[in-house]
């Protein structure tokens, strides 16, 4: 996997960004967002597993050790591509804020409403 960089015209504004892709997953390229001073690429992560299962062959194991160890695993500081996660229907971000993610004090994360 290799993350290299792009760049690309800013819908809104109309002015050239450059930002860090992961080249074979266009298909999962969801759009772009803002990480403090950087545009960012954002990719689906459940479709990259998809990708790496159908091009690839792997299983789904395979996969999601694939993208920890070789996609999520990289960094380039500011400039990396962000892997959005999605909630599942039955674990709204209240609920899964509540559950999984009080940290020692009982106290959300910041961020999280």
């Amino acid at each position: 996997m290799t993350i290299r960089p792009k760049t690309t015209v800013h819908e809104v504004t109309g002015e050239e960004v450059e930002c860090w892709v992961a080249d074979g997953l266009d298909d999962a390229l969801m759009g772009y967002g803002e990480q403090g001073q950087h545009t960012v690429a954002v990719y689906d992560y459940d479709k990259c597993i998809e990708i790496f299962m159908q091009r690839d062959g792997m299983d789904q194991d395979e996969a999601a050790e694939h993208m920890s160890y070789n996609v999520t695993g990289t960094s380039f500081e500011s400039k990396t591509p962000v892997f959005l996660e999605r909630f599942q229907i039955e674990n709204t971000p209240t609920e899964f804020a509540t559950q999984q993610h009080k940290c020692a004090c009982g106290k959300r994360p910041a961020g999280w409403a």
